[in-house]
This record gives structure tokens, sequence and C-alpha cells, in this order.
């Protein structure tokens, strides 16, 4: 019996999860108390540079776990293109043989096709798909998930709110933290073509910026002002657990077996004693020993008690600080190395003029039994009992260790040394078989995707429909004025309540001067929506229906599983973030309610061109806009100088000083970055003779009124490009080009 077995019944149990960079680590992971590890393959994983193994390593790796009594999951966390997500069957289906515990996912397509043809396989929603309330988790349910990684955002009681729903909890409790909110960043995309939304991020938000100094433009003071500290939960422990999480999750899968192996053990130790009952207190040795493992410029408890001051190492380089040798091998000497081996009993007969026999049984019921040649009489020494226990008692590297073997000898009989060896390498082989075959499953006959539906095919060309999102009320009177804008899209993080309710009523003064003319108006949500948001825009759902709202931008999988019940009629449109990079994810959000898709920013015109053809929604393309390539809880203002509850437009600038507008959005408490230089696509429309968008969209942020009017008036004639002029000195194509790998 382990020692979780030995806590049952006194409090619930709570999985320990370690990251498995590497066979090695997972080893390490598993000696020092994990319950659980999540492993890459070779393919579609967030952690692409990670030691990832083979296919047929990771289905070592499995029988490795479960000759363990412990769980193996798979990422699959990456966002799937549709060439690819036909080969995701193949690619699953040895892991699934073998016994795969469950498979980690971002992509809303691949947990469709998962769902189709493995379904009993689990599945659990990564933290990349920004999971942060219970409206999501019950749809994600509905769809077959069978886990939730919370973001790591959340503080206890947004926890524990998603537990209470009854859906399966996963929560971070050590390790490094992103400034964005997981899978919604696009700047390692977007300034270098690394994305981490396909597992190859290149982590600029641990490099230096500076704040441009007022007036001059110059070089101010570099800090590391997105380098967050790493996540530190040993004192909250307990409150994590009794907000209902099921499993507890070290991050760390770049990093090395020795530090898996040593916060594992930590976790372990904090993490029984929590389960016995007794009194929990920690040890301030422990702590120092978790930071002389990995240091980025301190710990922090991070939102698990709530967004606080000191979270943001800005002042020191996020580098890996050496640790105190002699202080971390005192410290280590003193882990308890569990054993992974299985306690079996055996029963060797050992009788002349019979077969030697000799049965194995495991403690939960397998049992193997093997014979051996025919025992002949002694002609000299005779192989008595303490010979056989010393051949029969030699298990070496197998993952077995006797709890009990019985020796029964009758007569003075005799068999070659090499052959008892040989009678029990093949008894302890076919056990090891025996178990692995308990996990391993046979595919299910795999069933033909059900038909898609296809938007209908005119024959003509898209003219191109205009449509607008505005930040500022100056952007609305511009954008409002054009008569070729034939829908807004209203930030609600940007626009006071005051300014919303002038807004609508320059939108009645549109209706009622232009008629049919007049665009139609779409209500854009905070890019990110906690609970604590939704409560407050629940206050005003009546107010937006009465004003004359027509539908709604929605940018995770939370807001269009809360709006599709409470919606009320109006439209839901899905923004770039709620990704589309294949048809079955597409095919997901139509069958939520929502009626047109945002096409991906990270695909190239080829890959947009191939989605368009497949298409069953209505698609726009953002054509021009500072694109936001970070959504943070965090405040760059806060970090520099203190909340001021303003929200203003500061600058940032790398190191090859490009300069990154950062808005604070006051209203909803959160950071928007947007990238350096805008994007302009309307000049290169012509290249799309087929398939094009239903629409496209400028995307205005930081512009001000002359700006917004420069690039209408850059506009001659939505769907004839050649007119087009492109009126911008510095601007990127983003990935229309390139594409990501």
């Amino acid at each position: 019996m382990n020692r979780r077995e030995d806590t049952k019944g006194k409090r619930k149990q709570v999985e320990l999860l370690a990251p498995a960079g590497s066979v090695e680590a997972m080893e390490a992971a598993f000696a020092y108390g994990a319950d659980a590890v999540y492993m890459g393959g070779p393919r579609f994983g967030a952690r692409a540079y990670a030691q990832n193994p083979e296919p047929e390593g990771v289905v070592r790796a499995l029988d490795y776990a479960h000759e363990r009594g412990k769980k193996l999951y798979l990422t699959v966390n990456t966002l799937l293109k549709q060439g690819e997500l036909k080969e995701l069957y193949d690619y699953l289906l040895p892991f699934y043989e073998a016994g795969l515990d469950a498979v980690l996912v971002q992509d809303l397509g691949v947990l469709r096709q998962i769902r189709r043809d493995f379904p009993d396989l689990p599945v659990h929603a990564s933290t990349q798909m920004t999971v942060m309330d219970p409206d999501g988790a019950r749809a994600l349910y509905r769809l077959g998930v069978a886990r939730v990684v919370a973001a790591r955002e959340l503080t206890v009681q947004e926890m524990k709110a998603i537990a209470d729903t009854g859906m399966e909890l996963e929560v971070f409790v050590h390790g490094a933290i992103c400034y964005c909110y997981s899978g919604q960043c696009l700047l390692s995309s977007l300034i270098g073509g690394r994305s981490g939304n396909r597992g190859r991020c290149a982590q600029p938000c641990r490099l230096p910026y500076s704040i441009p100094e007022a007036g001059r433009g110059e070089k101010g003071q570099e800090k590391y002002l997105l380098n967050i500290k790493d996540m530190d939960t040993l004192m909250c422990l307990p409150q994590l657990a009794e907000a209902g999480a099921v499993s507890f999750k070290i991050e760390g899968r770049m990093k090395s077996p020795r530090y898996t192996g040593g916060v594992t053990a930590i976790y372990r130790k904090y993490l029984d004693l929590y389960l016995s009952g007794g009194e929990y207190r920690v040890e301030e040795e422990d702590r120092r020993y978790l930071r002389e493992l990995f240091d980025r410029g301190g710990h922090t408890e991070y939102a698990s008690r709530g967004l606080h001051d000191g979270m943001v190492a800005a002042e020191g380089k996020p580098a890996f600080r050496a640790p105190d040798e002699a202080f971390c091998q005192e410290r280590e000497s003193r882990f308890p190395r569990e054993s992974l081996k299985e306690k079996i009993k055996g029963k060797v007969r050992f009788s002349v003029g019979e077969p030697v026999i000799i049965t194995v049984e495991t403690a939960d019921g397998h049992w193997v039994t093997e014979s051996g040649e025919i025992v002949q009489p002694a002609k000299n020494r005779p192989v008595g009992e303490e010979e056989l226990r010393q051949r029969f008692g030699r298990l070496g590297d197998t993952p077995f260790v006797w709890e009990r073997l019985e020796i029964e000898v009758a007569g003075d009989g005799f068999l070659p040394v090499g052959q008892l060896n040989e009678l029990r390498r093949l008894a302890l082989e076919r056990l090891i078989q025996k178990k692995r075959q308990s996990f391993h499953r046979k595919a299910p006959e795999r069933t033909a995707a059900p038909a898609l539906s296809h938007k209908e095919k005119s024959g003509a060309k898209s003219t191109g429909k205009l449509y607008a999102a505005v930040d500022s009320m100056a952007q609305l009177r511009e954008v409002a004025a054009d008569s070729r804008i034939s829908r807004i899209y209203l930030n609600l993080s940007t626009f006071s309540q005051e300014e919303e309710e002038e807004a609508f009523r320059i939108l009645a003064e549109c209706r009622r001067s232009k008629g049919a003319g007049a665009p139609s108006l779409y209500l854009n949500l905070p890019p990110v929506l906690r609970l604590s948001m939704k409560e407050k825009l629940e206050e005003r759902l009546d107010y937006y229906q009465e004003a004359g709202a027509d539908g709604w931008l929605v940018h995770t999988w939370d807001q269009a599983a809360w709006l599709s019940k409470r919606r009320r009629g109006a439209s839901l449109q899905a923004d770039a973030s709620l990704y589309t990079f294949n048809r079955e994810a597409e095919e997901t959000l139509r069958e939520l309610g929502v009626a047109g898709m945002t096409l991906p920013v990270e695909l190239n015109s080829r890959e947009l061109t191939r989605r368009m053809e497949s298409a069953a929604l209505p698609a726009e393309l953002i054509v021009y806009g500072y694109l936001p390539v970070m959504v943070s809880a965090q405040c760059v203002r806060r970090t520099l100088s203190g909340c001021t509850g303003r929200p203003e437009i500061l600058h940032i600038r790398d190191r090859k000083r490009k300069r990154f507008a950062v808005r604070n959005c006051c209203r909803y408490c959160f950071n928007v970055i947007y990238n350096s230089a805008p994007l302009f696509l309307m000049d290169q429309m012509k290249e799309w003779e087929a398939g094009r968008p239903e629409a496209l969209r400028l995307q205005f942020t930081i512009e001000n009124e002359r700006e917004v009017r420069r690039i209408l008036d850059s506009l001659k004639e939505p769907g004839t490009e050649e007119a087009v002029t492109n009126p911008l000195t510095e601007f990127t194509r983003g990935h229309f080009r390139r594409g990501v790998e």
C-alpha cells in the first residue's frame, strides 16, 4: 500500500501531476512521489523544444508508468492546421492502444475529432483554452471534456466556481507563469515567427524593455517589465484542495530531471501532510530549496490569493541562478524515494520427475504459472531450498519485489542453473506483459466523419463588406460617418458607461438618417471575461438589448458559451482568438450557435484560401490594425509606479527599439499590448480570386481621428484593390506571407 492509500478516508485525494520533458524526468517524477506525469510526443505539443520521445518511446513510457501504478497524459495542446488534423488519428493510435490515460488539447477541432475517433479516451482542456468560469466548463463537459486545467490567473474563489460544476479541475501549483493569459499571446509569433500556439514560443516576455522618455523618444532605463516571478503555492495548498482541485500540476517540461524530482518531492511531502489531516505548517528550508532549484527573481503565490504587487521581477535579469549545491544535496538526502517496485507473491514447486513450476501473483489479481523442464534425480549435489530461493529471488531491474516467496521441494532433484534462471525470466516477462495488456485497448472501428455543412456558393466574387472596430469616441464618429462601413464593433473595455450611451445615440441617429444603409452595431466584449467582469456585464444586458445592439464579438470559449444562452436573439461573431485553424474547430463553434468567424491571423494567404474553400460560417479578415499581441491580468503602469485606476496608453520599447503601445483597461482591470506596427493587407486582396471572405475588418485601437480618416481615405472601393493606396510608411503583413511553422 502506498502513502496516498494510507490517507484514504481522511481527506479527498488529490493527484500530484509532474512534468516529463524527457524519460529521465518521468522516472525522477515517479521516484519522488508523482501520481501522474504529462509528456509530449514528437508532434503537436506546446513544448516543441523539450526532449520529447519518439512514438516508440512514448509507448515504453506508458508501459513504465502503468507497471508502477502511475498515469501518463499526452499533450496535444497546439493548434492544428487542416492537413495536420488528418494525421491526428494515426499519430494517437499507438498511444491509445498502449493505454494512454488522457490527452490534453487546446484546439476545438482536435477535441471534436478525438471524441469521434476515440470516444473512451479522456480529454483534458489545456490552460491554453483560457477556461475561466463555469459557463465554459459546462459547455466543454457537454463536448466530452473530462477535466479543465484552470487559467493560472484565477483566484481560489474562481477555481471553486468551476469545480462546483462537477467538472474535474486541475490547477498549476508551481513553476513558470506567462505574462499573458495562456492561449491569448501572439508576441513571439508576430515579432519572430515562433508561435506559442504551435509550441515554439521564444519567450520575449523575459527580455528587457524600456519606457521612452516623454517628448524626446530616448531610451529610458531598461527593466524586465513582463518578467513574472515563478509560482510557488506551497503555503496555500489546503485552500486549493478545498476549492475542489483534483490535480495539482507542476510546470517545467523544459527543466532538468533534478528540478522535476526535487519539486515533486517537496509537493509530495506537503500534499501528504494535508491529506493526513495533520497541522499544515511549511518549513522555510523547504521553500528555500525550491528557490535554489530555480530562481527567476523570486517566487509568488500568484493569483491564488488575488493579484498583488511584487509579482513582476522587473529589476533583475531572468537568468537561471546556480543553486547552493551543499544546501541542495543536504535537503535531497532527506527526500523519501518511493519504491516503484510492486510487491508480488510467488510459489515454486521443485519435485523430482515433474516439471518445475513457478506461480507469481500481483496484489491486483494478475497471475501467471510457468512450467520448466522435468526435474531429474540428482547424481551428485541436489538443488535445495536455499539455492532455489537464491535463483528465483533475483528480480533485478523488473518492476517487482517479493513480498513472499514459497519454495516447495520434493526429493533430491537437479536442474542446470541456466534453466532455473530462464524459467524465472519467462514468468516475470509474462507477468509484466499481462499487466501491460490490462491497460491496452483495441482501437474502436473508425467511423466516417459526419458530413459538414457548407455555405451556399453563388459563383460570384464577394464584394467585400467593410467592418470597423473602434476603441474611442473619436474613432466611432469617423467610421459612423463613412457610408461604406456596414458593421461597427464597439469595445466595451475602452468605452465608459457614459460613452456607451453616447455611442448608442450616435448609431440611433445614423439609423434615422440612413435607414437600411446604417451600420449594424456589435458589442466587442473584453478579450478575457472573469466572473467579476461578467457580473458587471450582466447588469447591462437589458440596456444593451433595448438600445439596439445587433450582436456580440466574442474572444474565448467561455464568452461564446455564456452568450449562447443569454444573447436574446443577438448574433455571435467569433474573433480571431477563437481559433479556427481547421474546419472541425469552426464546426464546433457553429454548433454552439456562433454565426460568423474571424480568420486566424497566424495562417498565410494559401492556408487562408484553403480554409475559406471549406468554410461553413461567414468569415471576416482583419486587414488593418495594431494587432493585440498580449492580454494580461498584469499592468505595466502598476509595475512601474503603482495602480492609478486611470485608463491610459503608454509605450514600451524592446532591444530593437520597436515601440509597443500598452493600454490599461481599468474598467475590467487588464492590459493589452499591441504590435509595434499596424497590419495592412487591403492592397493584397487581389490575390484572392476565389474563396474571398465575406467581410474585411479595419481594427482601430490607438489611432487618433486624423489617422482613422487617413486609413478610410486610402480605401477607394471595397473589393477593387487596384484603387487601394497604402498610406503607411511603417506597417507589417503579419503572417499573410510567411505563416507559422
